[in-house]
């Protein structure tokens, strides 16, 4: 299978020329580099067609007339080569970032899979040279994407991608809406719903020593918008609407619990224990039957209420609600709040998410789902 070596660049001229000498230390012989270019200033597509010549129809300049983004430099590579008959694309930053000596494993890969993530978030993965809110940054935008969108890949925002052809074709590039960070992310995501088999595998990504970051504010503002557009536009049905559906319908039982309990307690003065025990069983039974035939359906299609898994659910229900005054009594004991009930509110979430994790991978975990999973 023949690779192309895809390197976006905007003034990299002190990076350009060792870090395209060490790609071809890495790549097979047959294998050749594209540099897509956007008019540097500082002479970096000078630099890519002078040293041309040291590696003659294996190195090629792409020059465009402005910056026009990541995204489309990434695709009018990806053009280039599927019009030449290339099989394999590999994406890497030219500031060192992407280590290329991580390309062999990276080609061995890809014998039996569609797409090749270089991770930093796999046990083995990890990062050099970034600050501690650039890493929780970078952390948070790849846990950020993967909740809203459902995706299993640890690594969305990562840049050091290997490509079958095939899969590029299944992705359907016209259709891409990204211009900058997003890409990365629309890309993977977009793999996964056309099916494509994918495996990550762990690099050591190193900060670049030379040069500017391309990175902006609105960048990012691209990229946390995008990935909404991304999930809307897919259709799909989410863990993340999963969880909304989840606290709806934790919201109907509390109104349910509310208004039984003013009926027997208030009107019709019964005590108050009892009342309160039978409204509890009372709305996490009406709280079961909606979570099987609405917020999970989509993993209990096919199935029937079960009282077994009834009694999970009431016990989750106890364990959120244990989690809920737990939090609220360690809010209060450490931070001295105006009102109270900022700290409930922190403990009626954690409540929730546990309650949510412990229905979503306990509970309703039957059937069949929809998902491919990585």
């Amino acid at each position: 299978m023949k690779l192309l070596v895809a390197i976006p660049t905007y003034n990299e001229i002190e990076n350009i020329e060792p870090f395209i000498k060490l790609v071809f230390d890495h790549i097979p012989a047959q294998a050749e580099i594209l540099v897509v270019d956007d008019n540097s200033p500082d002479q970096t597509a000078a630099a890519v067609d002078k040293l041309a010549g040291q590696f003659p129809g294996r190195l090629h300049l792409l020059g465009r007339p402005c910056k026009q983004g990541l995204a489309q430099a990434y695709l009018a590579a990806f053009e280039w080569g599927m019009s030449r008959d290339f099989d394999i694309f590999l994406e890497m930053d030219a500031d060192f970032s992407h280590n290329p000596r991580y390309i062999p494993e990276m080609l061995d890969k890809i014998q039996t899979c569609d797409v090749v993530i270089g991770s930093r978030n796999i046990k083995g993965g990890s990062v050099e040279g970034f600050t501690f809110i650039r890493n929780l940054l970078s952390k948070g935008g790849s846990l950020y994407s993967r909740t809203i969108l459902g995706c299993p890949v640890k690594d969305l925002t990562g840049g050091f991608t290997m490509w079958r052809k095939s899969a590029l074709e299944k992705i359907g590039l016209s259709a891409i809406i990204s211009k900058g960070y997003s890409f990365q992310i629309e890309m993977k995501y977009k793999a996964f719903l056309a099916g494509c088999s994918m495996t990550e595998i762990p690099i050591v990504f190193s900060d670049r020593q030379q040069g500017k970051s391309k990175m902006s504010r609105e960048i990012m503002l691209e990229a946390l918008i995008n990935v909404w557009i991304m999930k809307i536009s897919s259709g799909r049905d989410t863990g993340l609407n999963q969880f909304v559906r989840f606290a709806i319908t934790g919201g109907l039982g509390t109104i349910t619990n509310l208004a039984i309990f003013f009926l027997c307690a208030d009107l019709f003065g019964l005590p108050e224990i009892p009342v309160s025990v039978g409204c509890f069983l009372i709305a996490v039974t009406q709280n079961y039957i909606i979570n099987h035939l609405w917020s999970f359906k989509i993993q209990t299609t096919g199935t029937g209420l079960s009282v077994k898994r009834w009694s999970i659910f009431t016990a989750s229900s106890l364990l959120g609600l244990a989690v809920n005054i737990t939090i609220m009594k360690l809010v209060l004991l450490n931070w001295a709040l105006q009102y109270k009930f900022v700290a409930q509110a922190c403990g009626i979430a954690a409540g929730m998410i546990v309650n949510f994790i412990v229905s979503k991978y306990a509970v309703f975990r039957i059937g069949k789902t929809v998902e491919k999973n990585i």
